[in-house]
């Protein structure tokens, strides 16, 4: 749309008492400029008079007009107007805010209303404000226990229930930590990124010593994460990553991380899922490792003839590892050969547990010869086997100096496992002649002693009834006082009667003839000094009564009435 318009506006009259009008002549021009306009535009054209103004609005359509060319204050503030030429007393947009769409707000003018705390540059080595910092900032619950854990030795948050997302702002609170040594995360569920942020703890950190994830459930692949952390460290002694859950493609992991590391001395995986699968990392594991002295591989499945001769080549390679731990892997009489195999070489190994396996007394009967020829093995644990007393006997005979004289054993161990009474000459032998080593037996079938009762003190009780029998309290007497009267030298039968009937004792003639025959002397006499000391024994609160006081006869006056009278 194009439109031409011209307007003007003459002051005739000159009037200067008119506050709104200064007396020239207003002439407003419009030059002849093409201007195209968008839909939704609507132009207002101003025209004033003397004491009124008037408003034209304009719609254009799609078109182009004509408007005047005189600067504009209001095109200088929007940008978009700036090529029109017309003042401000001429157009007028309706409505501005609906003309030029505002986009959606992309989170500025909050900003701007957010007071933004100092962010602190360098914290302290000990990681306390630097990890409340990132938890905060995280969005994550803190632990407030960790205040003090950081300015100790231990981090202890086992059965804790952690945020895995806390892992993180922990691991970059520890990375100058000098406190720290031990990091405790048992029964912590850990996910891959937790695993990461741990291998990069293990990558930075210099004082931890002890690893614990126990129970953290991370997996064949927070295994993975932790191969460089492993490989890399170089003050890691203890790595306990037991109840894991890594199976066979995170032994593989491990194995490899191991094979570089040259500092960990303690390597627990038990409860990992292990099977014959895994025979082939293990040999590798001990073949290459020169640093693992205390290896735990317990409540796997580690049972069959294949893992064995895989695991046996390992042990055959091996000079470092001092414990080893097999307890409940269900090994049976498929492994005794290698077993026997293990005990007769001369390995370091000081303590072997194979607790709560299925070892009955032929397979026992094989170990025990490779123990007899042992000379290094301190430590054998066999408990919770199902070991008879035929299999107990042979274990202990293997021990004794006869059969084993340069054995080092200090500690058998056979918990739940009962032996007959054959046991106890070898037993006694062994007592005697190397009293440092613990045999530790469930017990000893029928190894007991029936002990004849105690007559003298039952004559005795039966003597304190019957002195005190007596309905009558003036009858009544107490034995007690009696034995305290009598003396230390042996008395003739008739003469301690004698004594019985004077200390005025209700006893029964059979309970007399009893306690005579107890307490029997030489030559048919009661020995008193016997009988004294058998009722102090079972009676040491008996004491003589108190001697009564003698009550004083008033002596009564008589006076003579003459006497008297005078």
């Amino acid at each position: 749309m194009t439109m031409t318009t011209t307007m003007t506006n003459n002051d005739d009259d000159g009037d200067d008492d008119d506050d709104d009008d200064d007396g020239d002549d207003e002439q407003v021009s419009i030059k002849s400029t093409t201007l195209t306009t968008p839909p939704g535009f609507h132009w207002f054209i101003i025209k004033r008079e003397r004491g009124l103004s008037e408003e034209t609005l304009i719609t254009p359509e799609n078109g182009e007009f004509i408007v005047s060319a005189e600067s504009s204050v209001e095109s200088s503030i929007h940008p978009c107007l700036k090529d029109i030429d017309i003042s401000d007393s001429q157009l007028k947009l309706q409505n501005l805010y609906t003309v030029f769409p505002i986009p959606d707000d992309p989170g500025l003018v909050p900003e701007f209303w957010t007071i933004h705390e100092r962010k602190i540059e360098s914290y302290p080595d000990d990681g306390v404000l630097k990890f409340f910092d990132l938890v905060k900032a995280s969005r994550i619950r803190p632990i407030q226990a960790l205040e003090d854990m950081l300015l100790s030795e231990k981090i202890n948050l086992q059965y804790y229930g952690i945020d895995c997302r806390a892992i993180r702002p922990l691991c970059k609170a520890l990375m100058k930590n000098p406190f720290v040594h031990t990091i405790n995360l048992t029964g912590n569920w850990l996910s891959e990124d937790a695993c990461y942020h741990l291998n990069e703890l293990l990558l930075k950190n210099n004082m931890i010593h002890t690893l614990v994830l126990s129970g953290c459930k991370i997996g064949p692949k927070g295994a993975a994460k932790f191969h460089d952390g492993i490989s890399e460290n170089v003050t890691l002694k203890t790595l306990d990553l037991s109840d894991c859950n890594i199976r066979k493609e995170g032994l593989d992991y491990i194995t490899q991380a191991m094979c570089n590391n040259e500092t960990i001395e303690t390597l627990l995986i038990n409860d990992n899922n292990f099977d014959e699968s895994c025979s082939e990392a293990l040999q590798r594991l001990l073949s290459c490792s020169q640093t693992i002295q205390h290896l735990e591989l317990s409540w796997n499945s580690l049972y069959t003839v294949e893992t064995w001769k895989k695991l046996i080549k390992g042990f055959d390679n091996n000079e470092i590892l001092i414990d080893l731990d097999l307890s409940w892997n269900a090994l049976g009489k498929e492994c005794v050969p290698y077993l026997r195999r293990l005990l007769m070489r001369s390995s370091p190994l000081k303590k072997l547990h194979l607790n709560g396996n299925r070892f009955y007394d032929e397979d026992i009967e094989i170990i025990a010869k490779g123990l007899s020829r042992n000379k290094e093995l301190e430590e054998l644990y066999l408990g919770n086997n199902p070991i008879k007393a035929e299999g107990a006997l042979n274990l202990v005979k293997a021990v004794t100096p006869e059969k084993s004289p340069e054995s080092s054993l200090r500690i058998l161990d056979l918990t739940n496992i009962w032996a007959n009474k054959n046991i106890l000459p070898e037993l006694q032998t062994i007592r005697n002649n190397r009293p440092w080593l613990d045999i530790r037996l469930g017990g000893i079938l029928s190894n007991y002693k029936v002990d004849d009762p105690d007559v003298q003190a039952i004559f005795l009780r039966r003597a304190n009834y019957e002195a005190m029998k007596p309905k009558k309290k003036r009858h009544r007497r107490n034995f007690g006082h009696f034995v305290l009267s009598l003396s230390d030298d042996p008395i003739s039968r008739g003469k301690f009667v004698e004594l019985v009937e004077k200390f005025q004792l209700k006893l029964s003639q059979s309970l007399v003839n009893e306690l005579m025959h107890a307490f029997d002397g030489v030559r048919h006499t009661v020995d008193q000094g016997l009988l004294k000391s058998v009722y102090m024994k079972h009676f040491p609160n008996t004491k003589l009564p108190l001697e009564k006081p003698t009550k004083k006869r008033k002596t009564k006056v008589y006076y003579n009435t003459l006497t008297l009278l005078i």
